[in-house]
């Protein structure tokens, strides 16, 4: 299958969003919420972005080669 050349990178975008939930829902328990409004949007945006590169990648689509060669700018 041609997408398994973008599987370590699919991979890894899937543990960033993973990651990016479960920070999410820390920040949520937190007593003063409005204190990590800001870390919470970051987070969910975060996550959205990973799971849509790692989308693109498994459907070989145009960009995923952009997308992919970002993940060591990040």
């Amino acid at each position: 299958m041609p997408h398994e050349q973008f599987k370590s990178c699919i991979d890894a975008c899937f543990a960033c969003a993973e990651a990016c939930d479960h920070c999410t829902a820390s920040c949520l328990k937190e007593k003063d919420v409005q204190t990590t409004a800001h870390c919470v949007a970051l987070d969910i945006d975060c996550a959205e972005i990973c799971r849509l590169a790692a989308a693109y990648m498994s459907r070989q689509r145009v960009h995923a080669r952009h997308l992919r060669a970002m993940r060591g700018r990040v």
